[in-house]
């Protein structure tokens, strides 16, 4: 090491410390304002307003705000009428953001033959293979196969399917899930899950280590038969309604590679049986030792997916409080507006609209109410506070990626990302953060925050959600170095079933979330720097 990059070195290691001590004396200032009471006041919440929202966001009239709908149209004039109303500027001209999707299709040419030594096999769409949504529309020709167990690389886990193999111009066949799926000492999370467990993860890590298609197979283990589970095509499944169709948002970093589940056929030619391929299982699970290896005398003579595209316009409903110091610089409080629509059951007089009450019209119902109560405020912030409600949530966070990929404010100038999904429910007066890890400062002040606004009625704050982190709009924000919090108050036994009914919230309790939310959001762009962000082993921050 020379001395100047020595000395580079040093003095970025110092610049650490200094600014880390900085962070410290002002997060603690501000705990101290917060154990003190607030600095600021704000009006008290409205229960009457937020039981009005609700009402209006979760009747049968809006029929679950499915994305794209009429009715989530219906739902997005509402919120912006409401953001007008109580006095939001819009942003850049309008109170909408809007984005472009695309609901795809399954076509012809889609198909998958393979040779196996002289034998040629023709797998037969729907009963040995399905595509999935995310698979794209291109043709393999000529490749060799390979099995690479469950398809991860977690350095964190000291675990890696593809170590000491070349995978580069070949298809990749893997194994839905991650390694001990039913063991609670995995060192992964067991049964919780991590992100790891993804397709698009998946998908990311075979194509930068140079694969041209993947194969997933549903494990041995968890089933009698091995059956071809993907997207449920209309085109393939008569029950499906015809408009059932999956939406995407073009992404440059998705790669465009075939990608379909198989089922047994596929197992038995691959594998000589299922009971090879369990047995490579039960290794992986056992050992957590990599069983990859190249298929022999298999070949892929023709892979092809087809997906035809349609465009559709979708909108996310945005609204905002400028800052008195700093307006160019934001915080963000988020909700997904949509669900996930109805259905057309066999018997008529039975429910099939999926009202989604809780999901997550509590959440957009918090929203609306900080936003009027921030707005009434006799003070406003140094920064500016941006009120977001986030349409295609339910098909994959499509509304929170294309506002963070395509900003109407520049990324770079938001602060933090305030997430309120599913605050209707609480047991025991508990409600879950996700995201503290990324950045405990903000997580801290929230917690001190909850100990001065309710005192002996505090709620009970349990940082146990980290399984759901990826799968709320916060995640998008997170992805691009912004702190964040996640407020969450549990799933439960009507989750995305017709059972989500507005009489089974608690009002009470999403007033008080949104309270809580509220007086973070104020205080946190009320400080007179940013806080920092720590990102953890596993978060991919080029999404």
């Amino acid at each position: 090491m020379t001395f100047q990059s020595s000395f580079t070195h040093q003095k970025s290691k110092t610049m650490k410390r200094i600014l880390s001590y900085y962070f410290c004396l002002i997060v603690l200032n501000v705990l101290t304002l917060a154990k003190e009471g607030a600095s600021f006041t704000l009006p008290e919440l409205s229960i009457s307003r937020a039981k009005s929202h609700i009402n209006t966001l979760a009747s049968d009239e809006m029929r679950g705000r499915n994305t794209p709908s009429p009715e989530l149209e219906k739902s997005a004039e509402y919120i912006a009428s409401e953001f007008k109303s109580i006095g939001l500027l819009p942003i850049n001209g309008s109170y909408f953001h809007t984005y472009t999707l695309e609901r795809l299709h399954l076509d012809k040419p889609t198909s998958l033959i393979i040779r196996k030594g002289s034998m040629i096999d023709e797998m037969q769409l729907k009963d040995d293979f399905v595509p999935f949504e995310y698979s794209g529309s291109t043709i393999v020709e000529s490749a060799q196969l390979v099995f690479v167990g469950f398809g991860i690389t977690a350095p964190e886990y000291n675990y890696d399917d593809y170590k000491n193999l070349d995978v580069k111009g070949k298809v990749v066949v893997l194994l839905r899930g991650e390694p001990q799926m039913d063991n609670e000492n995995s060192i992964f999370d067991g049964k919780k899950f991590t992100k790891y467990s993804r397709m698009p993860s998946k998908m990311k890590t075979a194509f930068a280590k140079g694969a041209i298609g993947i194969i997933v197979i549903n494990p041995p283990s968890t089933t009698l038969k091995i059956r071809p589970t993907a997207f449920p095509w209309p085109s393939l499944y008569p029950h499906v309604p015809a408009d059932a169709l999956p939406l995407s948002r073009k992404n440059a970093d998705m790669p465009n590679i075939p990608v379909v589940s198989a089922g047994e056929r596929f197992v038995q030619l691959a594998f000589g049986s299922v009971d090879t391929l369990k047995a490579w299982q039960k290794n992986i699970d056992s050992l957590m030792i990599q069983q990859s290896k190249v298929l022999p005398s298999l070949e892929i003579l023709q892979y092809q997916t087809t997906l035809r595209t349609e465009k559709v316009e979708v909108r996310n409903v945005m609204g905002m409080i400028k800052g008195t110091e700093l307006p160019d610089e934001y915080l963000v409080i988020g909700a997904h507006y949509d669900h996930v629509g109805f259905s057309k059951p066999n018997d008529a007089t039975k429910d099939s609209i999926y009202n989604g009450a809780d999901d997550n019209a509590s959440g957009t119902t918090g929203m609306l109410i900080s936003a009027e109560a921030l707005a009434n405020a006799p003070a406003k912030p140094k920064r500016s506070i941006v009120f977001v409600a986030f349409s295609g949530e339910e098909k994959g966070l499509l509304g929170s990626k294309a506002f963070v990929d395509t900003p109407p404010l520049p990324i770079s100038k938001c602060v933090a990302m305030l997430n309120m999904d599913m605050i209707g429910r609480s047991i025991n007066d508990t409600l879950y953060i996700g995201g503290n890890t990324r950045c405990k400062e903000l997580a801290n002040l929230n917690a001190e925050l909850n100990l001065s606004l309710f005192q002996s009625d505090t709620m009970h704050l349990a940082y146990t959600i980290e399984q759901y982190f990826f799968r709320s709009d916060q995640a998008s924000f997170a992805m691009k170095r912004i702190p964040v919090l996640f407020y969450y108050t549990g799933e439960h036994e009507d989750y995305h079933k017709v059972s989500d009914e507005i009489g089974k919230l608690q009002m009470d309790r999403l007033v008080k979330i949104a309270t809580l939310c509220s007086h973070t959001a104020w205080a946190t762009a009320d400080l007179p720097m940013k806080l920092p962000f720590t990102p953890l082993p596993g978060d991919d921050l080029s999404e």
